[in-house]
Protein backbone atom coordinates (compact mmCIF):
# COMPACT_ATOMS: atom_id res chain seq x y z
CA UNK A 1 0.00 0.00 0.00
CA UNK A 2 1.41 3.28 -0.95
CA UNK A 3 0.56 6.60 1.31
CA UNK A 4 -0.41 10.12 0.83
CA UNK A 5 2.73 12.33 1.78
CA UNK A 6 1.12 13.44 4.98
CA UNK A 7 0.43 10.03 6.05
CA UNK A 8 4.13 9.03 5.48
CA UNK A 9 5.43 11.88 7.71
CA UNK A 10 2.93 10.68 10.42
CA UNK A 11 4.90 7.86 10.25
CA UNK A 12 8.03 9.37 10.61
CA UNK A 13 6.88 10.98 13.66
CA UNK A 14 6.42 8.07 15.64
CA UNK A 15 10.31 7.30 14.70
CA UNK A 16 11.43 10.91 15.84
CA UNK A 17 12.12 11.77 11.83
CA UNK A 18 11.00 16.05 11.99
CA UNK A 19 9.18 17.15 9.68
CA UNK A 20 8.50 20.80 8.45
CA UNK A 21 4.85 21.82 10.17
CA UNK A 22 2.23 20.89 7.79
CA UNK A 23 -1.25 20.69 7.60
CA UNK A 24 -2.97 18.46 5.60
CA UNK A 25 -6.77 20.11 3.96
CA UNK A 26 -9.65 18.25 2.00
CA UNK A 27 -11.99 21.42 0.82
CA UNK A 28 -11.06 24.98 0.69
CA UNK A 29 -12.60 25.67 4.40
CA UNK A 30 -9.79 23.31 5.72
CA UNK A 31 -6.99 25.62 4.19
CA UNK A 32 -8.71 28.86 5.12
CA UNK A 33 -8.18 27.18 8.69
CA UNK A 34 -4.52 26.32 8.02
CA UNK A 35 -3.50 29.37 6.62
CA UNK A 36 -4.26 30.59 10.43
CA UNK A 37 -1.43 28.50 11.47
CA UNK A 38 1.15 29.03 8.91
CA UNK A 39 2.99 32.00 7.75
CA UNK A 40 4.60 32.55 4.34
CA UNK A 41 6.03 31.53 1.95
CA UNK A 42 4.05 28.37 2.49
CA UNK A 43 4.28 25.35 0.36
CA UNK A 44 1.61 24.09 -1.08
CA UNK A 45 1.23 20.38 -2.37
CA UNK A 46 -1.19 17.80 -4.09
CA UNK A 47 -1.35 14.48 -2.16
CA UNK A 48 -1.30 12.04 -5.11
CA UNK A 49 0.30 8.61 -5.01
CA UNK A 50 2.09 8.85 -8.02
CA UNK A 51 5.65 10.77 -8.29
CA UNK A 52 6.99 13.91 -10.14
CA UNK A 53 4.92 16.60 -8.80
CA UNK A 54 7.42 19.18 -8.76
CA UNK A 55 7.86 19.10 -12.55
CA UNK A 56 4.11 18.32 -12.84
CA UNK A 57 3.17 21.52 -11.35
CA UNK A 58 2.01 19.82 -8.21
CA UNK A 59 4.08 22.07 -6.21
CA UNK A 60 3.63 25.92 -5.47
CA UNK A 61 5.60 27.95 -3.20
CA UNK A 62 2.91 30.76 -2.72
CA UNK A 63 3.89 34.16 -0.87
CA UNK A 64 0.30 35.49 -0.97
CA UNK A 65 -3.37 34.25 0.21
CA UNK A 66 -4.49 34.78 -3.82
CA UNK A 67 -1.55 32.25 -4.75
CA UNK A 68 -2.47 30.06 -2.26
CA UNK A 69 -6.39 30.02 -3.26
CA UNK A 70 -6.23 30.05 -6.33
CA UNK A 71 -3.79 27.07 -6.57
CA UNK A 72 -5.88 25.25 -4.34
CA UNK A 73 -9.08 26.15 -5.79
CA UNK A 74 -7.76 24.71 -9.09
CA UNK A 75 -6.37 21.73 -7.59
CA UNK A 76 -9.06 20.19 -5.10
CA UNK A 77 -11.08 17.89 -7.43
CA UNK A 78 -8.56 17.77 -10.55
CA UNK A 79 -6.88 15.11 -11.84
CA UNK A 80 -3.33 14.88 -11.37
CA UNK A 81 -0.92 12.25 -13.08
CA UNK A 82 -4.40 10.49 -13.15
CA UNK A 83 -5.78 10.79 -10.26
CA UNK A 84 -8.14 12.94 -8.35
CA UNK A 85 -6.56 15.41 -5.91
CA UNK A 86 -8.46 14.87 -2.44
CA UNK A 87 -6.05 16.29 -0.06
CA UNK A 88 -3.36 19.19 -0.48
CA UNK A 89 -0.26 19.81 2.03
CA UNK A 90 0.28 23.20 3.59
CA UNK A 91 3.84 23.83 4.89
CA UNK A 92 5.56 26.68 6.00
CA UNK A 93 8.77 26.65 4.02
CA UNK A 94 11.78 25.55 5.41
CA UNK A 95 15.56 27.83 5.21
CA UNK A 96 16.97 24.91 3.73
CA UNK A 97 21.19 24.81 3.27
CA UNK A 98 21.18 21.65 1.23
CA UNK A 99 19.43 18.53 -0.52
CA UNK A 100 19.89 14.81 0.06
CA UNK A 101 18.20 12.01 -0.96
CA UNK A 102 18.08 8.72 0.83
CA UNK A 103 16.09 5.56 0.85
CA UNK A 104 15.72 2.24 2.21
CA UNK A 105 14.63 -1.04 -0.06
CA UNK A 106 14.83 -4.64 -1.10
CA UNK A 107 17.29 -6.00 -2.85
CA UNK A 108 15.16 -9.45 -4.11
CA UNK A 109 18.35 -11.18 -5.96
CA UNK A 110 20.86 -11.02 -2.75
CA UNK A 111 17.57 -11.02 -0.26
CA UNK A 112 18.51 -7.76 1.81
CA UNK A 113 17.91 -4.26 2.89
CA UNK A 114 20.08 -1.61 1.32
CA UNK A 115 20.29 1.75 1.52
CA UNK A 116 20.76 4.71 -0.97
CA UNK A 117 22.35 8.46 -0.28
CA UNK A 118 23.19 10.58 -2.22
CA UNK A 119 24.54 14.49 -1.56
CA UNK A 120 22.67 15.64 -4.42
CA UNK A 121 18.98 15.72 -3.29
CA UNK A 122 15.64 17.18 -5.29
CA UNK A 123 13.51 16.65 -8.04
CA UNK A 124 16.26 15.63 -10.13
CA UNK A 125 17.66 12.97 -8.34
CA UNK A 126 16.59 10.87 -11.76
CA UNK A 127 19.41 12.65 -14.06
CA UNK A 128 21.86 11.75 -10.81
CA UNK A 129 21.33 8.21 -11.43
CA UNK A 130 21.70 8.07 -14.47
CA UNK A 131 24.74 10.47 -15.26
CA UNK A 132 26.64 10.80 -11.99
CA UNK A 133 25.61 7.30 -10.25
CA UNK A 134 29.21 7.62 -8.88
CA UNK A 135 27.62 10.01 -6.75
CA UNK A 136 24.89 7.29 -4.66
CA UNK A 137 26.21 5.51 -2.39
CA UNK A 138 25.09 2.14 -1.36
CA UNK A 139 24.73 0.72 2.05
CA UNK A 140 23.95 -2.65 2.18
CA UNK A 141 21.81 -4.29 5.63
CA UNK A 142 22.27 -6.50 7.56
CA UNK A 143 18.36 -7.42 8.52
CA UNK A 144 18.86 -8.80 11.70
CA UNK A 145 21.43 -6.01 13.19
CA UNK A 146 20.57 -2.89 11.33
CA UNK A 147 22.81 -0.45 9.57
CA UNK A 148 26.54 0.06 10.90
CA UNK A 149 26.16 3.96 12.07
CA UNK A 150 29.82 3.71 12.96
CA UNK A 151 30.45 2.94 9.16
CA UNK A 152 27.85 5.82 8.06
CA UNK A 153 29.56 8.23 10.55
CA UNK A 154 32.57 7.36 8.73
CA UNK A 155 31.65 7.35 5.50
CA UNK A 156 29.39 10.59 5.49
CA UNK A 157 31.39 12.28 8.00
CA UNK A 158 28.15 13.33 9.95
CA UNK A 159 26.84 11.71 13.00
CA UNK A 160 24.12 13.53 12.72
CA UNK A 161 22.90 12.11 9.32
CA UNK A 162 23.86 9.30 9.99
CA UNK A 163 21.41 9.34 13.49
CA UNK A 164 18.82 10.57 10.67
CA UNK A 165 19.53 7.13 8.53
CA UNK A 166 19.12 4.86 11.15
CA UNK A 167 15.99 6.32 12.31
CA UNK A 168 14.51 6.22 8.64
CA UNK A 169 15.40 2.15 8.71
CA UNK A 170 13.81 2.02 12.00
CA UNK A 171 10.60 3.66 10.43
CA UNK A 172 11.18 0.54 7.48
CA UNK A 173 11.59 -2.46 9.88
CA UNK A 174 9.44 -1.38 12.30
CA UNK A 175 5.90 -0.77 9.98
CA UNK A 176 6.91 -3.36 7.82
CA UNK A 177 7.92 -1.00 4.60
CA UNK A 178 9.18 -2.27 1.42
CA UNK A 179 10.02 1.15 0.56
CA UNK A 180 10.67 4.44 2.24
CA UNK A 181 12.24 7.41 0.37
CA UNK A 182 12.93 11.15 1.07
CA UNK A 183 13.34 13.39 -1.13
CA UNK A 184 14.87 15.66 -0.04
CA UNK A 185 16.54 15.25 2.95
CA UNK A 186 17.23 18.31 4.20
CA UNK A 187 19.46 20.11 5.98
CA UNK A 188 18.62 23.15 8.39
CA UNK A 189 20.99 24.64 10.77
CA UNK A 190 22.53 21.70 12.76
CA UNK A 191 19.44 19.04 11.84
CA UNK A 192 17.60 17.17 9.41
CA UNK A 193 14.31 17.04 8.29
CA UNK A 194 12.21 14.89 5.66
CA UNK A 195 11.00 17.22 3.42
CA UNK A 196 9.05 14.63 1.40
CA UNK A 197 7.93 11.35 2.62
CA UNK A 198 7.46 8.47 -0.04
CA UNK A 199 6.59 4.79 1.71
CA UNK A 200 5.22 1.80 0.69
CA UNK A 201 4.21 -0.69 3.07
CA UNK A 202 3.82 -4.44 2.96
CA UNK A 203 0.25 -5.26 2.23
CA UNK A 204 1.02 -8.86 4.52
CA UNK A 205 2.41 -7.08 7.10
CA UNK A 206 -0.56 -4.33 7.84
CA UNK A 207 -2.43 -6.60 9.92
CA UNK A 208 -0.05 -5.99 12.84
CA UNK A 209 -0.15 -2.38 12.44
CA UNK A 210 -3.77 -1.55 13.36
CA UNK A 211 -2.14 1.48 15.10
CA UNK A 212 -1.63 3.16 11.52
CA UNK A 213 -4.13 5.67 10.78
CA UNK A 214 -3.83 5.41 7.12
CA UNK A 215 -6.35 5.65 4.34
CA UNK A 216 -7.45 2.64 2.51
CA UNK A 217 -6.29 2.49 -0.97
CA UNK A 218 -7.75 1.13 -4.00
CA UNK A 219 -5.75 -1.16 -6.47
CA UNK A 220 -5.74 0.36 -9.07
CA UNK A 221 -6.27 4.12 -7.89
CA UNK A 222 -6.37 5.97 -4.45
CA UNK A 223 -9.78 4.96 -3.81
CA UNK A 224 -11.19 1.92 -3.41
CA UNK A 225 -14.22 0.67 -4.84
CA UNK A 226 -17.03 -1.51 -2.03
CA UNK A 227 -16.11 -4.68 -4.36
CA UNK A 228 -12.42 -4.05 -3.21
CA UNK A 229 -13.21 -3.34 0.39
CA UNK A 230 -15.43 -6.32 0.76
CA UNK A 231 -12.99 -8.75 -0.67
CA UNK A 232 -10.06 -7.63 1.08
CA UNK A 233 -12.55 -8.49 4.53
CA UNK A 234 -12.72 -12.11 3.32
CA UNK A 235 -9.20 -12.95 4.20
CA UNK A 236 -8.62 -10.99 7.34
CA UNK A 237 -11.80 -12.99 9.15
CA UNK A 238 -10.15 -16.26 8.02
CA UNK A 239 -6.99 -16.89 7.34
CA UNK A 240 -7.40 -20.43 5.73
CA UNK A 241 -6.27 -20.65 1.99
CA UNK A 242 -6.31 -16.76 0.05
CA UNK A 243 -9.49 -15.13 -1.72
CA UNK A 244 -9.29 -11.74 -2.25
CA UNK A 245 -6.67 -10.22 -0.80
CA UNK A 246 -5.94 -9.19 -4.37
CA UNK A 247 -9.26 -7.56 -5.74
CA UNK A 248 -8.48 -5.20 -8.71
CA UNK A 249 -11.31 -3.58 -10.04
CA UNK A 250 -11.64 -2.97 -13.82
CA UNK A 251 -13.92 -1.21 -16.34
CA UNK A 252 -14.68 -4.56 -19.06
CA UNK A 253 -17.68 -7.17 -18.40
CA UNK A 254 -16.52 -10.36 -18.25
CA UNK A 255 -15.68 -11.46 -14.46
CA UNK A 256 -12.85 -13.48 -13.72
CA UNK A 257 -12.36 -16.18 -10.68
CA UNK A 258 -8.32 -17.48 -11.05
CA UNK A 259 -6.48 -19.62 -9.44
CA UNK A 260 -2.98 -19.67 -8.53
CA UNK A 261 -0.26 -16.61 -8.66
CA UNK A 262 1.86 -17.22 -12.09
CA UNK A 263 -1.34 -19.28 -13.58
CA UNK A 264 -4.02 -15.92 -12.64
CA UNK A 265 -1.74 -13.92 -14.59
CA UNK A 266 -1.36 -15.75 -17.59
CA UNK A 267 -5.57 -16.17 -17.28
CA UNK A 268 -5.95 -12.14 -17.51
CA UNK A 269 -2.81 -12.16 -20.36
CA UNK A 270 -4.85 -14.73 -22.21
CA UNK A 271 -8.02 -13.40 -21.74
CA UNK A 272 -6.87 -9.54 -23.04
CA UNK A 273 -4.81 -11.20 -25.81
CA UNK A 274 -8.35 -12.84 -27.21
CA UNK A 275 -10.06 -9.42 -27.28
CA UNK A 276 -11.67 -9.92 -23.87
CA UNK A 277 -12.35 -6.71 -21.27
CA UNK A 278 -12.44 -8.40 -17.50
CA UNK A 279 -14.17 -6.61 -15.12
CA UNK A 280 -11.65 -7.72 -12.66
CA UNK A 281 -8.89 -9.40 -11.19
CA UNK A 282 -9.08 -11.77 -8.80
CA UNK A 283 -7.44 -14.83 -7.52
CA UNK A 284 -8.13 -17.97 -5.09
CA UNK A 285 -5.51 -20.36 -4.02
CA UNK A 286 -3.75 -22.35 -1.52
CA UNK A 287 -6.84 -24.17 -0.97
CA UNK A 288 -9.34 -22.10 0.41
CA UNK A 289 -12.45 -23.52 2.31
CA UNK A 290 -16.08 -23.50 0.57
CA UNK A 291 -17.40 -20.72 1.91
CA UNK A 292 -14.26 -18.44 0.99
CA UNK A 293 -14.93 -19.05 -2.14
CA UNK A 294 -18.46 -18.34 -1.95
CA UNK A 295 -17.90 -14.81 -0.30
CA UNK A 296 -15.54 -14.01 -3.13
CA UNK A 297 -17.89 -15.30 -6.03
CA UNK A 298 -21.12 -13.13 -4.69
CA UNK A 299 -18.60 -9.89 -4.58
CA UNK A 300 -17.07 -10.68 -7.88
CA UNK A 301 -20.69 -11.45 -9.80
CA UNK A 302 -22.55 -8.50 -7.68
CA UNK A 303 -20.89 -5.96 -11.13
CA UNK A 304 -23.54 -5.11 -12.98
CA UNK A 305 -23.61 -5.24 -16.88
CA UNK A 306 -21.41 -8.39 -17.34
CA UNK A 307 -21.55 -10.36 -20.27
CA UNK A 308 -19.59 -13.52 -19.05
CA UNK A 309 -17.74 -15.14 -16.42
CA UNK A 310 -14.49 -17.24 -16.31
CA UNK A 311 -13.49 -19.45 -13.39
CA UNK A 312 -9.80 -20.29 -14.37
CA UNK A 313 -6.84 -22.03 -13.65
CA UNK A 314 -3.90 -24.53 -13.47
CA UNK A 315 -3.88 -28.47 -12.63
CA UNK A 316 -4.16 -27.69 -8.61
CA UNK A 317 -1.93 -30.00 -6.65
CA UNK A 318 -3.64 -29.86 -3.33
CA UNK A 319 -5.99 -27.54 -3.83
CA UNK A 320 -9.68 -29.37 -3.73
CA UNK A 321 -11.60 -28.63 -6.81
CA UNK A 322 -14.73 -30.02 -5.94
CA UNK A 323 -14.36 -28.09 -2.09
CA UNK A 324 -13.72 -24.56 -4.18
CA UNK A 325 -16.10 -25.06 -7.04
CA UNK A 326 -19.05 -26.34 -4.31
CA UNK A 327 -18.43 -22.16 -3.31
CA UNK A 328 -18.24 -20.56 -6.98
CA UNK A 329 -21.77 -22.69 -7.01
CA UNK A 330 -23.20 -21.43 -3.44
CA UNK A 331 -22.26 -17.65 -4.61
CA UNK A 332 -23.52 -18.16 -8.28
CA UNK A 333 -26.68 -19.49 -6.72
CA UNK A 334 -27.36 -16.11 -4.81
CA UNK A 335 -26.46 -13.70 -7.46
CA UNK A 336 -29.36 -11.87 -8.01
CA UNK A 337 -30.80 -11.42 -11.11
CA UNK A 338 -29.79 -14.83 -12.05
CA UNK A 339 -27.01 -15.15 -14.56
CA UNK A 340 -28.67 -15.89 -18.32
CA UNK A 341 -24.31 -15.05 -19.25
CA UNK A 342 -21.95 -17.51 -20.19
CA UNK A 343 -19.77 -19.44 -17.44
CA UNK A 344 -16.41 -21.10 -18.71
CA UNK A 345 -14.79 -23.06 -16.37
CA UNK A 346 -11.27 -24.49 -17.03
CA UNK A 347 -9.69 -26.23 -14.25
CA UNK A 348 -7.71 -29.93 -13.04
CA UNK A 349 -6.53 -31.48 -10.02
CA UNK A 350 -8.42 -33.60 -7.32
CA UNK A 351 -12.15 -34.07 -7.30
CA UNK A 352 -11.93 -32.43 -10.68
CA UNK A 353 -14.25 -35.25 -12.37
CA UNK A 354 -16.60 -34.90 -9.00
CA UNK A 355 -16.89 -31.37 -9.31
CA UNK A 356 -17.96 -31.14 -13.18
CA UNK A 357 -20.37 -33.54 -12.30
CA UNK A 358 -21.84 -31.40 -9.53
CA UNK A 359 -21.82 -28.89 -12.08
CA UNK A 360 -23.34 -30.38 -15.00
CA UNK A 361 -26.27 -31.08 -12.48
CA UNK A 362 -26.60 -27.64 -11.44
CA UNK A 363 -26.44 -26.05 -15.13
CA UNK A 364 -28.96 -28.39 -15.82
CA UNK A 365 -31.46 -28.03 -12.92
CA UNK A 366 -31.17 -24.01 -12.61
CA UNK A 367 -30.41 -23.32 -16.36
CA UNK A 368 -27.24 -22.08 -16.34
CA UNK A 369 -25.26 -21.53 -18.90
CA UNK A 370 -21.60 -23.46 -17.78
CA UNK A 371 -19.10 -24.85 -20.66
CA UNK A 372 -16.38 -26.94 -18.62
CA UNK A 373 -12.82 -27.62 -19.83
CA UNK A 374 -10.70 -30.16 -18.34
CA UNK A 375 -6.69 -29.86 -18.02
CA UNK A 376 -6.12 -31.27 -21.55
CA UNK A 377 -7.73 -27.79 -22.65
CA UNK A 378 -4.96 -25.10 -22.90
CA UNK A 379 -5.69 -21.94 -20.95
CA UNK A 380 -5.81 -19.90 -23.87
CA UNK A 381 -8.39 -21.72 -25.49
CA UNK A 382 -10.81 -21.68 -22.39
CA UNK A 383 -10.09 -17.58 -22.91
CA UNK A 384 -11.06 -17.83 -26.21
CA UNK A 385 -14.23 -19.54 -25.96
CA UNK A 386 -15.41 -17.35 -22.78
CA UNK A 387 -14.53 -14.18 -25.23
CA UNK A 388 -16.73 -16.06 -28.40
CA UNK A 389 -19.21 -16.98 -25.95
CA UNK A 390 -19.56 -13.42 -24.27
CA UNK A 391 -19.83 -11.84 -27.80
CA UNK A 392 -22.69 -14.45 -28.66
CA UNK A 393 -24.34 -13.56 -25.42
CA UNK A 394 -24.37 -10.06 -26.00
CA UNK A 395 -25.82 -9.85 -28.97
CA UNK A 396 -28.75 -12.17 -28.47
CA UNK A 397 -32.12 -11.52 -27.36
CA UNK A 398 -31.05 -13.65 -24.04
CA UNK A 399 -28.69 -10.90 -23.84
CA UNK A 400 -30.59 -7.90 -24.72
CA UNK A 401 -32.87 -8.88 -21.89
CA UNK A 402 -30.78 -9.87 -19.05
CA UNK A 403 -28.70 -6.73 -19.47
CA UNK A 404 -31.96 -5.11 -19.50
CA UNK A 405 -33.03 -6.49 -16.41
CA UNK A 406 -29.78 -5.62 -14.89
CA UNK A 407 -30.42 -2.13 -15.76
CA UNK A 408 -34.00 -2.26 -13.55
CA UNK A 409 -32.09 -3.54 -10.85
CA UNK A 410 -29.36 -1.35 -10.74
CA UNK A 411 -31.94 1.89 -10.84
Amino acid sequence: MKLYEFEGHNLFSKVGIASPFFVACSNMDEVEQARKRLKFPIVAKVQVLSGKRGKGGGIKICTNEKQLNDFCRGMFGAEFSGEGVRFISLAEKAQIEGEYYASITYDTTLKIPFLLFSKSGGMDIEEVKKNSPEEILRFDINPFSGPDKTNLSKKLKDETLADFLIRLWDAFIRYDCRLVEVNPVAKVGDDYLAVDAKIILDDAGLARHRDLDVLQKGSAGAIPTERELAARKIDEEDYRGSAGSTFIEFGGDIAVLASGGGASLLVMDALSEAGGKPSNYTEYSGNPPREKVEKLTKITLSKEGLSGCLVCGAVANFTDIYETLAGFADGLAEVKPKPDYPIVIRRGGPRQKEAYEMLEKLAKKEGFDIHLFGPETPISVACREMVRLSEKFKSSEKGQAFLQEVSKVKA
